[in-house]
């Protein structure tokens, strides 16, 4: 019973709604399907969210998704979750 009242804290939306908020890079699941290679590690905000078909693009290529992922966020986290398995972790800063 506590597992399921632990997610009803989860806020689930687009990752259109992470405009303009300031995050720190936390961790990630690698994958071929997220690619990372500009992402900066200090403090960053994120300024610019674009779509190219299936794939989302973070900061002019900070961040490269091939499919839009499910982003969840709960206690300063924010989780953006691929369907392919693969996983990226922001602290809210």
């Amino acid at each position: 019973m506590a597992t399921v009242e632990a997610h009803h804290d989860v806020c689930s939306t687009d990752v259109e709604q992470l405009l303009g908020r300031r995050v720190r890079y936390q961790k990630h699941k690698p994958g071929r399907y997220l690619s990372l290679e500009r992402i900066p590690l200090v403090a960053f905000q994120i300024d610019t969210v674009n779509r190219f078909g299936s794939r989302v693009v973070l900061n002019d290529g900070a961040v490269v998704m091939e499919s839009a992922p499910t982003v969840m966020e709960r206690a300063g986290r924010i989780a953006l979750l691929l369907a392919t398995g693969e996983e990226l972790y922001f602290t809210v800063e």
